[in-house]
């Protein structure tokens, strides 16, 4: 498989499985909430979320409630939860989905399945605690929690049809959080164990209580999703794709590199937040040129590329300058045999339903290493229009797109800290969440549009058509 040319991180393998196995959820301690106890204070429970530490449920019918949901040994998307009759089961019902809704969605359509229901526009305004320098992780999870129509499949059981068994950690404990986060009281807060210990181990390297890096944590994440959701059965051999045209066009070409694609991969996670990048380039020379797609799922842009190092500047320029074409003075030429000056373009080819830039502010040299505190302005409101114009593929006519997330960091290289601003998809009321502290804000206040900020790390962005 070629190397991911956008976060130079590579899938890892994917082992399938053809039948299912559902797991018994762990009944772990159900902790209470920050205004109520101390640190190691903690009550026995059976309410089926414990293992993120919920906070204690109001009433004594949703306590009652919840441990006949729980006695169920189900995981909370495999419950019918219309025939739930109070407590935190019946706001589970809300966002239930007939079998003829769900046949409608198709591969690569996520709008398709959107949720309209504003029953739960007061749901999921939660925090998640800190349980050990896990900022980082906290932040990406509350952006990923609030992307629309995507949390959907999760929380009414529709991913379970794509499940491995081998596999399965990543995805069940994020279904888990997903209803967790669904019915927990507003601006309480509950503590991620389960996906962290899931995402561990999917990524090894997040094992522990160190500081870690939002943007790879994101990677690892949408990893285990997609490891755990493979549609693929029998994953063909690892061939190298032909970049000759030899009479056949540009689209020809992406969609046989997509189908290959698609082939050794395809996941929920993927029809939501997988596009498609065409990498060409011309010998200066004979005027040979080359071709290749490759998917990508977020886009690293950076400061330093064509740029006065102490510039500030907007997402506009910094998208401009990702693909411009620029000259390498050291390339081989297959058709030369021999190294020249080349061209090379990077075409933004397919467009995901879901963008996500990660804004390069960690510069590492040889010598020495510091943060780019760059102010960047960037929109509420995107068209990508202009940066897709060469491309021929369908996906490009849906080009309007709106923020729904940021993940902050300040401080500095060595030391920092990480919060999200997320738009809640029901309400479209956005809220900055600092770990397990939650406050409504005005995003037109913070006038990143205009005066632009310092902090933000990685930008998300919705298809306005899943809203």
């Amino acid at each position: 498989m070629r190397q991911n040319i956008f976060t130079n991180n590579q899938r890892p393998p994917s082992t399938i499985k053809d039948k299912t196995q559902q797991q018994v959820l762990p009944n772990y301690p159900l902790l209470l909430n920050k205004t109520q106890s101390t640190p190691t204070q903690e009550i026995k429970s059976n309410y089926p979320f414990s293992s993120y530490g919920t906070s204690t449920l109001n009433t004594q019918s949703q306590q009652t409630s919840a441990i006949e949901y729980y006695n169920q040994k189900q995981y909370p998307s495999q419950i019918n939860y219309q025939q739930q009759q109070s407590g935190m089961t019946t706001s589970l019902s809300t966002t239930q989905k007939t079998p003829s809704t769900i046949s409608t969605m198709t591969q690569s359509q996520p709008e398709q399945y959107q949720q309209k229901s504003m029953i739960n526009v007061s749901k999921g305004i939660c925090g998640l605690r800190n349980i050990g320098n896990t900022c980082f992780m906290n932040s990406v999870l509350q952006c990923l929690l609030n992307v629309p129509a995507f949390n959907e499949h999760f929380l009414n059981g529709d991913y379970l049809k794509d499940l491995n068994s081998k596999n399965s950690s990543v995805p069940n404990e994020y279904s888990k959080l997903v209803a967790t986060i669904r019915n927990t009281p507003n601006f309480q807060s509950i503590a991620p164990y389960g996906i962290k210990s899931a995402v561990e181990i999917v990524m090894p390297c997040f094992k522990g209580y160190a500081q870690q890096d939002a943007q790879e944590f994101l990677v690892g994440l949408l990893d285990g999703l997609s490891l755990g959701l493979n549609r693929v059965k029998n994953k063909p051999f690892y061939k190298e794709m032909n970049d000759n045209l030899n009479g056949r066009t540009l689209q020809d070409l992406s969609k046989e590199w997509w189908d290959y694609s698609k082939s050794r991969e395809n996941s929920l996670v993927l029809d939501y937040f997988q596009g498609q990048l065409l990498h060409s380039i011309k010998c200066c020379i004979c005027s040979n040129s080359s071709y290749a797609f490759d998917t990508f799922q977020d886009t690293s842009l950076a400061f330093t590329r064509a740029f006065k190092i102490l510039e500030d500047m907007d997402l506009d320029r910094l998208l401009d300058k990702y693909v411009i074409e620029e000259t390498i003075d050291d390339y081989y030429c297959s058709k030369c045999k021999k190294h020249q000056k080349v061209k090379r373009k990077f075409t933004i080819w397919r467009l995901p339903h879901i963008l996500m830039f990660h804004i390069k502010r960690f510069d590492y040299r040889r010598f020495s290493s510091d943060k780019l505190n760059h102010r960047v302005k960037f929109p509420l409101e995107l068209d990508m229009t202009k940066f897709i114009q060469d491309s021929l593929d369908q996906s490009t006519k849906n080009c309007q797109y709106s923020l729904c997330g940021i993940v902050n960091h300040s401080g500095t290289l060595y030391g920092g800290h990480y919060t999200a601003d997320s738009k809640n998809p029901y309400n479209q009321k956005w809220y900055r969440y600092n770990d397990s502290d939650v406050r409504e804000i005005d995003i037109k206040q913070q006038r990143y549009d205009t005066d632009g900020s310092s902090s933000p790390y990685i930008l998300f962005y919705a298809r306005k058509s899943l809203y």
